[in-house]
């Protein structure tokens, strides 16, 4: 069993890893089209951060592990939720703009009820539900897009209007370059490594390189989540749903959790909020509805606490913005959260 535990956090390792690859070569893909680097922010990267979660349930699905595909959803969205946002609120107080109040947080509970819906209608996920969900997750995206554009459009504005302001006013103010003591010469091995993946990226054959080998990685790795949790349910007698909501879903979550948590401790916290929110709707839009077309991922009535916890929880995020302070996540809420999270993964074991 050490050695199925084992694979299965290399397993962890690649999808990661090839997630990261994947986006590096379609960002440097996207620019090279003229796509504005927030519009590719907006997409490229929140599918990138999607596709560990995203491969391994199309390949549960294909499996026949519907329970890993369900578990990994619930379980991903609960510790995006729960854990992520406990920790970064724990870290600092998080800002919950009036975007993720208004649109974000009413689109994800809106996402989780049409997957309930339609799990419930039959006992299965079916192709044309799952088609109704990933139109669902387009309509977001390019919602999602089209503000992110309006936004940015508005900051251009304002930064040259500031600009503008500075240079009328006199001298101008001393370049970060400037300012910034000079940086060491020597790189370290790290930097040279990312200096030269970099720059294969940029290129166009480099980038269809990363993008192939990123998914290539992807798949090698669902494939040995999967393989080695099933065996590890198996010898340890517990059900794949239970290995799908703890083990398979902070696995793959751990991009949003490194996003979230450097975000907080850089104070950008409401980045933190979105990114997490984001990633719940990406979750149950996409990552449940491409399993569906490939095969019907089968639903177990269980799945209606986790799902139903989830949207309580995520109403609970929508009146922290009404009931804190200046509508922000407290700390002591943060705390609130993450000890649900650890109740919630206690109950789930028991159970």
């Amino acid at each position: 069993m050490l050695i199925n535990l084992i694979l299965i956090a290399c397993g962890f390792a690649l999808l990661i890893v090839g997630a990261n690859a994947l986006v590096d070569g379609a960002c440097s893909i996207a620019r090279r089209l003229g796509l504005p680097d927030r519009v590719t922010g907006l997409t490229v990267v929140a599918v990138g951060t999607a596709a560990p979660e995203l491969v391994v349930g199309i390949t549960s699905a294909l499996e026949g592990h519907a329970d890993m595909a369900f578990g990994n959803v619930a379980g991903s969205c609960l510790a995006n939720l729960l854990l992520i946002l406990g920790l970064s609120a724990t870290i600092t107080p998080l800002a919950l703009g009036r975007r993720t109040v208004r649109f974000e947080i009413p689109a994800s509970l809106a996402a989780i009820g049409a997957l309930v819906a339609f799990a419930n209608t039959g006992g299965a996920l079916t192709a044309l539900e799952g088609a109704a969900l990933l139109a669902g997750f387009v309509a977001f995206m390019a919602c999602t897009v089209r503000a992110g554009l309006k936004e940015g459009a508005t900051s251009t504005e304002g930064g040259l209007a500031a600009a503008a302001d500075a240079e009328s006013g006199g001298d101008a103010a001393p370049s970060a370059a400037e300012a910034a003591p000079a940086a060491d010469d020597g790189l370290d091995a790290l930097g040279r490594i990312k200096d030269v993946a970099g720059a294969l990226a940029a290129h166009p054959l480099g980038a269809a390189l990363f993008i192939a080998g990123g998914i290539a990685l992807l798949k090698v790795g669902a494939d040995l989540v999967i393989t080695h949790s099933v065996a590890v349910a198996s010898a340890v007698g517990i059900s794949e749903r239970v290995i799908g909501i703890t083990v398979i879903a902070l696995g793959t979550c751990l991009p949003e959790l490194i996003t979230s948590v450097v975000a907080a401790f850089r104070g950008n916290t409401d980045l933190a909020v979105g990114n997490v929110v984001g990633s719940n709707v990406t979750n149950v839009l996409l990552v449940m509805g491409a399993p569906a077309l490939v095969a019907t991922v089968p639903y177990g009535a269980s799945y209606n606490l986790d799902f139903g916890l989830l949207a309580l929880f995520t109403a609970v995020l929508a009146g922290f913005a009404r009931a804190g302070a200046r509508g922000r996540m407290s700390r002591a809420g943060g705390v609130v959260f993450v000890v649900l999270y650890v109740a919630y993964l206690g109950l789930a074991l028991i159970a």
